[in-house]
């Protein structure tokens, strides 16, 4: 005999609980089956690896993308399995941070990444005269010896890079900089910002798609079908507990894990269709295309400092890549602030968010000693997966991010991955590029969109991040930009070809420019708590969320001291 209970839970959600009264007649453990778990609250144990699962491919999914973007500019082969050691390096950097953030940082429950934030100006960089790759012919006639030599010096480049762009991150944070910049940074300045990430990047995931249409639209037709049509579609499955036996859960598993069936089904069908024959060895779907990775990657690999040589410093370099630091800065406010809501707290004070750049800086200095060709920032497709499944819960997190750690020492392993098809990676890419937008767009709720100021400066703050990098693509940039010193020169190309930091200036300066009219000031032009929602004893009880225990605090300045 079945009973359905129905309660509600502290967000005045309805929640169906179902128990089987055979099975468990005393002790009943009950399921949510909203999935709203809190920041401090433990899912079952029997969900929390699958839901820690669902956000490492969500992450993996974007570092897969990143380096198979990252990995031709370094004038890496494609199936050299350097690879799979780059992408083994970015997972186990994500771990890290991860844990350094969700302990030490802002607290929240947000993923570290390697994500496309950095992307944009690395890939400046690389395209300087100075570091452009020969054609492939002509790099795999160097020999194995000469082509790791020549995609090292770049990388140890990148490294020299990132320690300098996180030391000084680090500083903006632990210095209080950011968090008395926070009244500047408003949805005027974040939403332009974040909505030129991913359109930055769409016609890289549009040209992996176009490799086999069918298989990337099979991709998103089981995508959409899952999270979208079948999202409230409740599945009832056997679960043993050790305080009742067993007994059973409905749980809405289309929606926690569409990223996961959707990416499984199509890779299984890509090389079921590639062992039939079915597929040209030219196919972008053909699994056995990438297969020369998955042979030449070791079984057992653990990434080491330094490991692709000591860094180099560059000035140009680090001066093309400060407005990644700026772009860096203001998606990961964002992100604080959308995460918070997401899981019902006020929005995190100012040292937080301190603490949290902070840690940011220092996750991308060990970035660069480990040499993951990037730096750290946060995941806001993880803030996306959390707004869709309503899982808010901190363990879950930190068992991600140790799945990420233990799974990056598997280099055969990561290596499988890389072997994802081309089209079904530009599939999913396609809805973590959704997600980046669904999280900035929900900043927009803050402003008044009623507004001709506000409209005109998000308006031209987009047109601008879009005009004028395809305008420098377009012409020989010798002509307009011929200063007498080629840093400079290089510098503003780098600038002026980063759609990302172009929309985030421009909305920050004219956001903090243009008077607001009399008829038109809101106070929801900036970040804050709609109605005063929370009460006092919340608002108390979030502000132990973002604190550092007192304990923890006085391990850190012991540890602090025993090294200075």
């Amino acid at each position: 005999m079945d009973l359905i209970e129905v309660s509600t839970d502290h967000n005045g959600t309805a929640l169906e609980m179902q128990y089987d009264l055979e099975d468990e007649p005393e002790n009943r453990e009950c399921v949510d089956d909203c999935l709203a778990y809190g920041i401090n609250e433990k899912p079952p144990s029997y969900l929390t690896p699958l839901l820690a699962v669902q956000n490492v491919v969500t992450t993996l999914g974007c570092l897969i993308f990143v380096y198979n973007i990252l990995a031709p500019k370094l004038c890496i082969l494609p199936e050299d399995p350097a690879r799979a050691h780059l992408l083994a390096t970015g997972v186990m950097m994500a771990g890290i941070g991860t844990v350094m953030q969700t302990i030490l940082g802002v607290r929240l429950p947000i993923v570290q990444t390697s994500g496309f934030v950095y992307l944009s100006c690395t890939l400046s960089i690389l395209d300087l005269p100075k570091w452009q790759c020969s054609s492939n012919i002509d790099l795999f006639t160097m020999g194995p010896e000469a082509r790791t030599q020549v995609w090292n010096l770049r990388v140890q480049n990148i490294q020299g890079t990132m320690i300098s762009i996180g030391i000084i991150q680090m500083f903006l944070g632990y210095s209080g900089i950011v968090g008395k910049s926070l009244k500047y940074i408003t949805p005027l300045t974040v939403v332009p910002t974040m909505c030129l990430i991913g359109l930055s990047v769409i016609e890289k995931g549009v040209f992996l798609m176009s490799g086999n249409w069918t298989t990337a639209i099979m991709t998103l037709f089981l995508l959409t079908l899952f999270s979208q049509y079948l999202r409230k579609v409740a599945i009832s499955l056997p679960v043993y507990s050790s305080k009742g036996g067993m007994f059973r859960v409905r749980l809405k598993i289309f929606a926690l894990f569409s990223i996961l069936l959707s990416v499984g089904i199509m890779w299984i069908v890509c090389n079921y269709m590639t062992s039939k024959n079915n597929l040209l060895p030219t196919d972008p779907a053909n699994t056995d295309s990438k297969a020369g990775i998955l042979r030449n990657a070791q079984i057992f690999r653990i990434p080491y400092p330094f490991q692709w040589g000591w860094p180099t410093v560059n000035l140009t370099s680090i001066l093309a890549m400060l407005p990644a630091l700026f772009v860096n800065i203001v998606e990961s406010v964002a992100n604080y602030y959308t995460c918070a809501r997401f899981s019902n707290l006020t929005k995190p004070p100012p040292n937080a968010v301190n603490r949290g750049i902070g840690i940011q800086g220092i996750s991308t200095i060990f970035a660069g000693f480990l040499g993951t060709g990037s730096g750290v920032s946060s995941s806001s497709e993880n803030v996306g997966n959390i707004g869709i499944t309503r899982v808010c819960s901190r363990n879950v997190i930190g068992l991600s991010a140790c799945i990420m750690i233990v799974v990056s020492t598997f280099t055969k392993l990561i290596a499988l991955l890389v072997t994802l098809p081309d089209p079904v990676l530009g599939a999913m890419t396609s809805v973590l590029l959704v997600l980046i937008g669904a999280v900035a767009l929900s900043n927009l709720q803050f402003i008044n969109l009623n507004s001709l100021r506000n409209m005109y400066i998000l308006g031209l703050s987009i047109f601008f991040g879009l005009a004028i990098p395809k305008y420098i693509s377009a012409v020989h940039v010798n002509t307009i930009i011929n200063t007498k010193y080629e840093t400079i020169n290089d510098v503003l190309i780098a600038y002026l070809s980063s759609g990302i930091f172009i929309s985030g200036f421009i909305g920050f300066i004219l956001d903090n420019t243009i008077p607001v009219d009399d008829d038109d000031a809101m106070s929801s032009n900036g970040y804050h708590n709609p109605g005063n929602e929370l009460n006092i004893s919340n608002k108390t009880i979030d502000e132990q969320v973002y604190k550092i225990s007192d304990c923890l605090y006085d391990k850190i300045n012991y540890f602090l001291t025993f090294f200075l």
